[in-house]
């Protein structure tokens, strides 16, 4: 079964400007299956995120995806976009400033700053990049030892670079953090949830993967903070 680093890395693949090649080959096939079911195990496995599950995990039966997903997103999901669909959809919806722009950037979605008085935009609702989640996943970034990626120079709080980051952790064997690092990054995809919901163009892929998101979150997350 694929590792739960394989699947967050093509998570994060499905919000990222990929090459063709890249894309193809992840999302037809064995591939996209083995994907599908490491997401499915992730939102309702037993095991702590990140572990290898064990043989008699693998043969457990589990919950099929439309326990969790509304057929559509499960239809979204059975059949991703082609290179030339999901380039489309970026152009039209993943590029800051147009009328339907949907980014998925947590500071859009997150109060500019939570220190009241701290700047001119202070506890602002959102909309605004360079949040205090940007500035934290910049340092992050860099505190590891990596550089921001050119293209995610202006949201170093990129929901693909988060995924990728959280990816990277288990790679490390970083699992704790790893599971703290989603807990503390996601809470924002409902959110973002909504600013889909609102497009003019059918969004179900995008959605059905941010429900997959939304499911490990509640998976990882302490009791108190899945209530």
């Amino acid at each position: 079964m694929m590792k739960d680093e394989a699947m967050l890395s093509v998570l994060s693949m499905c919000f990222a400007p990929v090459e063709e090649a890249e894309w193809k080959q992840a999302s037809t096939g064995a591939a996209w299956s083995d994907f599908l079911d490491a997401a499915r195990c992730a939102m309702q496995d037993d095991r702590a995120f990140g572990e290898t599950p064990s043989p008699i995990a693998n043969a457990r039966r589990r919950c099929p995806l439309q326990e969790f997903l509304s057929v559509g997103e499960v239809n979204a999901l059975f059949r991703p976009p082609t290179y030339q669909e999901k380039r489309a959809f970026a152009a039209r919806h993943f590029v800051g400033g147009l009328p339907e722009s949907a980014l998925p950037v947590e500071s859009l979605y997150r109060p500019w700053t939570s220190v009241a008085g701290s700047s001119p935009f202070s506890r602002n609702t959102g909309g605004l990049y360079w949040g205090d989640s940007a500035l934290y996943m910049r340092d992050l970034i860099e505190r590891l030892g990596f550089q921001v990626p050119p293209e995610f120079s202006a949201c170093p709080d990129h929901l693909a670079l988060e995924l990728d980051l959280a990816a990277t952790l288990l790679r490390f064997d970083m699992r704790d953090e790893a599971r703290l690092f989603l807990v503390e990054r996601l809470g924002w995809l409902t959110a973002y949830r909504l600013r889909l919901l609102s497009l003019e163009d059918d969004a179900s892929f995008y959605i059905g993967l941010i429900d997959v998101l939304m499911g490990i979150w509640a998976q990882v997350s302490p009791t108190e903070m899945s209530a």
